[in-house]
């Protein structure tokens, strides 16, 4: 049995794993702007909440108007991986709008991270009742 103190340190590295993809996805949003204009970047699942695993991928809902008009099967494939992890999920801000309605993804985005804003979704979540995580 782990003694306190290696739990402690296990629980402490996870959390510090947990700040640092934060943070490098806040970069990474802040350059997802430059190239696309406005994107809003919402991290959700078990990065979000925090019981992610070796195997986790990093779940991402990206949000931007240069989705408009490009195959939803294409979309993501021009934004980059730098995590090597990467799930994104691209949505113009109409599909947003749509998808944060149902039942499903209002659940799955209970315990979601807004990493960046630009399209509101922060508001937009707490009127469907969701309040994300302040990081």
């Amino acid at each position: 049995m782990p003694s306190d103190s290696a739990l402690r340190d296990v629980l402490e590295e996870r959390v510090r794993v947990r700040k640092d993809v934060i943070e490098r996805l806040r970069a990474y949003a802040r350059r997802l702007s430059e190239e696309r204009g406005r994107v809003s970047v919402i991290l959700f699942g078990s990065f979000a909440r925090g019981d992610y695993n070796l195997w986790s991928d990093i779940d991402v809902i990206i949000v931007s108007e240069s989705f408009r008009g490009v195959r939803f099967v294409e979309r993501c494939l021009g934004i980059g991986d730098p995590f090597g992890n990467l799930s994104p999920i691209c949505w113009t801000p109409e599909e947003f709008e749509k998808m944060v309605r149902k039942p499903s993804w209002r659940k799955a985005l209970e315990h979601s991270v807004v990493i960046l804003d630009m399209h509101g979704v922060r508001e937009r979540l707490r009127s469907e009742g969701i309040t994300p995580a302040e990081e």
